[in-house]
């Protein structure tokens, strides 16, 4: 193949002819080399074995199939008229329905957590009389230990100390392992229950949920956590006017006095490890304190729990909408007085309370006027009734 520098019709040169690299330069040096016919197979200066890279084009892929020739493209090929189909008319269509959208899926109601509140609420009860119980035990256990310091104790009376502190200790765990048992699934369901009556999603699954109610040294943040979104959701629904009369402050107590009671009994654990007398005095010291803290923080749980169950109880009174019937008359009226008594009576009755403001109590009205006494004398007037009132009957 040859080439020529003689210029183009166009009037300009063609480009110039390729011509083969001279010199080739060391990679490790940078010293030039002359490129013979056999090609530099070493540098002369330093001896770095010479590399010569030569760019190759890629190679092309037969095709695996028959050659397919290129289609035209559409704006390439002529207008043939409009689109018509080749089998006639389609004749299927949308069915004539009327569209409608769809219903929201059926949510799944969770069973009310009110009865299990109320229960919860009487195990805590019985566990602060337990942990009353509990800390009167420590107390005497603390004064025998004062008196042991002067005097020589009978051993039936340190028995007994030590029975009634062991018993009250264990009658102290299993009441509040049943409370904690009642109370764990109901605040659950109360959690969503709350959520859906708020019209929120829940913002916490079940299993986090019960993660901050049972994990050691969580739950004194998660315990009380959960508490409180529970009752803000609950005041959430209720409505603005009654909201102000609904808000209490036993649930952030509560919280302050579980967060007490979770420090006492790490302190306690901790100080039950000294084997001194003042450590085992300090001990049942903070053994009272434990336990005065634990009846405080279960009557605030009971309260709570109540204050939940009531809330979530959608029920009225029984009692609500009855009134108590006005006494009868000591005395009989007259027609036209007695009268006018029923109008007001029937008025008053079949008034309708104004938007916003509570439903009127409506009195059932069952008297029927009774007859006035008419006398055309006064002589001829009943005994015991006087001269002037019955003078005051209207004549016939």
């Amino acid at each position: 193949m040859t080439t020529s520098n003689a210029p183009a019709g166009n009037g300009h040169a063609g480009p110039p002819p390729y011509a083969p690299p001279r010199y080739l330069r060391c990679a490790h040096c940078g010293m030039p080399q002359a490129i013979t016919a056999e090609g530099p197979v070493r540098c002369v200066s330093c001896g770095a074995p010479l590399q010569r890279w030569v760019a190759h084009p890629p190679p092309v892929a037969a095709p695996a199939g028959p050659t397919r020739t290129a289609r035209p493209r559409r704006s390439q090929l002529p207008y043939l008229g409009p689109p018509s189909y080749r089998g006639g008319h389609p004749r299927w269509s949308f069915p004539p329905v009327v569209w409608k959208e769809l219903p929201d899926p059926p949510v799944e109601q969770p069973r009310s957590p009110v009865p299990a509140l109320r229960r919860a609420s009487w195990l805590a009860l019985i566990t602060a009389v337990a942990a009353a119980g509990a800390a009167g035990a420590e107390t005497w256990r603390f004064v025998l230990m004062l008196r042991g310091r002067t005097e020589v104790l009978p051993g039936s009376v340190v028995r007994t100390s030590d029975v009634l502190v062991a018993a009250m200790g264990l009658a102290v765990v299993l009441a509040a392992l049943g409370t904690a048992v009642l109370a764990v699934p109901a605040l659950i369901r109360a959690h969503r229950v709350a959520a859906q009556r708020a019209g929120r999603a829940p913002s916490r699954s079940s299993t986090a949920v019960a993660l901050r109610l049972l994990v050691p040294f969580w739950n004194v943040y998660g315990a009380g956590q959960i508490a409180v979104e529970i009752d803000r959701m609950l005041l959430s629904g209720v409505p603005a006017e009654q909201r102000a009369g609904r808000r209490s402050r036993v649930t952030p107590l509560w919280w302050c006095a579980w967060v007490v009671s979770s420090v006492l009994v790490c302190v306690a654990l901790a100080r039950g490890f000294g084997d001194s007398l003042q450590a085992i005095a300090d001990t049942v010291e903070l053994h009272i304190a434990v336990d005065v803290v634990a009846a405080v923080v279960a009557v605030l749980t009971a309260l709570m729990f109540r204050r939940f169950a009531t809330l979530l109880d959608d029920r009225r009174s029984v009692l609500g909408g009855w009134v108590v019937k006005p006494p009868a008359p000591t005395r009989p009226l007259p027609a036209g007085r007695a009268a006018d008594s029923i109008k007001a009576a029937a008025t008053a009755a079949t008034a309708q309370p104004a938007p916003g403001s509570p439903p009127a109590n409506k009195a059932a009205v069952t008297a029927e006027p009774t007859p006035a006494a008419v006398v055309d004398d006064p002589a001829d007037a009943p005994a015991g009734q006087p001269a002037d009132r019955a003078a005051d009957a209207p004549e016939r």
